[in-house]
């Protein structure tokens, strides 16, 4: 261990803290500040604007992390009030707050930065065409974002500045159909940042009427879409997103067409006590109860069909409402 990384774990004070310190020595360039015990601060002259301090003066100075070549703890006093609000904003951040935030490293996905204590991730995806083209000049710069991830335990952030220009979270409600962009995927579902300000959660289910595996089958990271509002709670904190209910459901016009009689065919799927599940030739599943199929009291289904078997039959029941669809085979008809 550097003797640095000793003395500075020696401060018992974090990079962040406030504390109330005594004025001790109000040299040329510097002031110095007693901070309890044996541990000092010190931080520059320019920053001690109102000249009435005074030796034995109280002040409130705020850790920056560093040590100078004395030993001396940085301190700084010029920053703590705006330290004090962000300290406030803090107690209430949430996705869709705004802060502001300095850049401390470049990477090749982002920026990242600190933003009291709090680990802050800006991807360039999440900024503006060529709002940041010169990256090189970016280091120390503050930043406003908004924030678009939130991690507590991790104490980390990750933020937008697209989306800056959107910063109050505006109302929805249920039905609502919203402009958002896809911002993180998952397998099962996706995260979109909504123009509204608040960030929203689509699940697989409500993403295509198709079956499809994973929900990057239906959607991209960073492309724009409308969706429909499904749920959300009061403060907008939870909002569930439908993505295939903005189009019309192929199967319901496929269903708006078949009438009392029709013929239909299709394959046996499930062999149920009471029933068998048939797989239609055109995509609808429709059930045929078993006693409406045979002229036999008390028969089990698989005496009437047989798992992944061809039929036909005529439609007996439709119902538009709840989509449902009974057949009569054409065994029971006595057909062909």
């Amino acid at each position: 261990m550097k003797m640095k990384d000793f003395d500075i774990s020696m401060t018992q004070y974090n990079r962040g803290d406030i504390i109330t310190g005594t004025i001790v020595m109000i040299g040329k360039n510097e002031v110095v500040v007693s901070l309890g015990g044996l541990k000092e601060g010190v931080f520059n002259i320019n920053e001690l604007e109102d000249k009435a301090f005074r030796i034995g003066d109280a002040i409130l100075v705020m850790v920056t992390g560093e040590i100078d070549d004395k030993g001396c703890l940085v301190v700084t006093h010029a920053g703590v009030n705006k330290a004090l609000a962000d300290k406030e904003k803090l107690k209430t951040l949430k996705v869709g707050s705004e802060l502001t935030f300095k850049v401390s490293e470049i990477q090749t996905a982002g920026l990242l930065g600190d933003f009291m204590g709090y680990r802050v991730f800006l991807p360039y995806s999440q900024c503006t065409q060529n709002e940041f083209a010169n990256r090189e000049s970016l280091i120390n710069r503050e930043i406003d974002a908004i924030v678009i991830e939130l991690n507590s335990l991790k104490k980390s952030i990750v933020c937008s500045t697209k989306l800056k220009q959107n910063s109050e979270i505006t109302p929805v409600s249920v039905g609502d159909i919203v402009h958002g962009t896809v911002i993180k995927i998952e397998d099962k579902y996706a995260l979109v940042m909504l123009t509204t300000g608040a960030k929203a959660k689509l699940s697989i289910q409500d993403a295509s009427y198709e079956h499809i595996d994973k929900i990057s089958d239906a959607v991209s990271l960073n492309e724009e879409y409308d969706f429909v509002v499904l749920d959300c709670n009061t403060d907008f904190s939870r909002i569930s997103l439908g993505l295939k209910q903005t189009k019309e459901n192929p199967r319901d016009k496929i269903f708006n067409s078949l009438s009392l009689g029709d013929m239909v065919e299709g394959e046996v799927i499930k062999i149920l006590p009471v029933a068998a599940v048939i797989r239609l030739d055109n995509g609808l599943n429709a059930m045929a109860i078993t006693r409406e199929n045979s002229d036999r009291a008390n028969v089990q289904t698989h005496y009437i069909y047989k798992l992944h078997s061809r039929v036909k039959g005529y439609i007996s029941q439709l119902n538009k409402e709840k989509k449902k669809i009974n057949i009569i085979t054409s065994q029971k008809r006595g057909d062909d």
